[in-house]
């Protein structure tokens, strides 16, 4: 039976389009699965049917109609942030800040997020489907190769990456799974669990201007100090208003949960931490009054990466955390996302 005939069991839908981008839909009983493959290969939707819930964020910007965008000016921040409709984002070979690296200009977030990928499905049955997308980068000569796969059953999303060296000379890079969760799944009461012995370390650039809710020091998961001295526990998100922040953790295992306010329901993130050692913990609570928030957003990122700090590659490079590939050679990352109903996922 043709792909899009079949309405039951996983399908999937290679030809649709979301306000002008082409976007690829995957489907099983639990969810349901929308990629903005004509615009970074964003995840713009994962919806957990049996509660209607979708885990992705919708900043207030929302997914700009493709006409708008391409009309948009261009500029170091705003070619990520303006178009910055939530979803979750394949960030390489550049992390962070604007930068530089041996001539090459990169804006915020490098370049992967920006570009259309070519989709093509790898399999479609109705206990399976997996989808291959590819982009070619052109500032730094990495082919990228991403996979999306659902099982019939399971409220499980698998997605892997293989990024390949094309150049003549050996490359570094930073790349990351820019993973962030916000409203109606996330908010106030919200909580993390990482494991034991998980150590984090401040961001220390000035870009936080309406003040920073950590003292900038390093320390041992959750407990951290405020800046005006007291303790706060991370595990728990707190009000709205409450000061943004971005720390580096390093957790011994690549796993981390995730509870709404409500308890109904809860993720389960797992990745190759051999691979990307960091998790980024990006906080944006609604203090942020000025560009480009404007007060409007209460999000929260937990995004593995290769390297730290995000301040750009050529930082990553100097401070000996950014990946390294060989002409020819290819670097492998995985991850999962399991929904699980209720507070009972260990």
């Amino acid at each position: 039976m043709s792909t899009w005939d079949r309405n039951w069991g996983c399908r999937v839908d290679i030809d649709g389009t979301n306000r002008g981008w082409d976007v690829a839909v995957l489907q099983n009983q639990k969810l349901r699965i929308s990629i903005l493959v004509g615009k970074g290969c964003d995840v713009i939707e994962v919806l957990y049917k049996p509660l209607d819930m979708d885990i992705t964020p919708r900043t207030g910007r929302g997914l700009r109609r493709r006409d708008e965008v391409l009309s948009a000016p261009w500029s170091e921040f705003g070619s990520f942030l303006d178009q910055y409709e939530g979803g979750w984002q394949e960030i390489l070979p550049h992390g962070g800040q604007p930068g530089t690296y041996l001539g090459a200009t990169f804006a915020q977030h490098g370049e992967s997020s920006r570009l259309p990928w070519r989709v093509s499905v790898v399999e479609d049955s109705p206990d399976r489907v997996e989808i291959a997308c590819t982009a070619r980068l052109s500032i730094m000569p990495f082919h990228v190769e991403k996979r999306f796969s659902l099982a019939r059953t399971d409220a499980t999303l698998t997605m892997s990456s293989t990024i390949t060296n094309e150049a003549d000379v050996h490359l570094p890079l930073m790349a990351g799974h820019h993973l962030a969760f916000g409203s109606p799944f996330v908010g106030p009461g919200g909580h993390i669990e990482l494991p034991d012995g998980t150590t984090f370390s401040a961001h220390n650039a000035t870009v936080f201007k309406t003040g920073r809710r950590s003292d900038g020091n390093s320390g041992l998961w959750p407990e951290m100090t405020g800046q005006d001295g007291l303790s706060i526990d991370m595990r728990d998100l707190p009000e709205r208003q409450t000061r943004s922040d971005l720390h580096y953790l390093k957790p011994p295992e690549g796993w981390y949960t995730l509870t709404g306010a409500d308890r109904s329901m809860q993720v389960r993130v797992e990745w190759d931490i051999n691979t990307q050692p960091y998790l980024w913990f990006w906080q944006e609570f609604g203090a942020g009054k000025t560009y480009p928030w404007w007060g409007m957003e209460y999000l929260v990122g937990l995004e593995p990466w290769t390297s730290a700090a995000g301040t750009g590659l050529a930082d990553a490079v100097a401070a000996g955390t950014a990946a390294h590939l060989k002409p020819g050679e290819s670097m492998a990352t995985a991850l999962s996302i399991h929904i699980n109903e209720g507070n009972n996922q260990k």
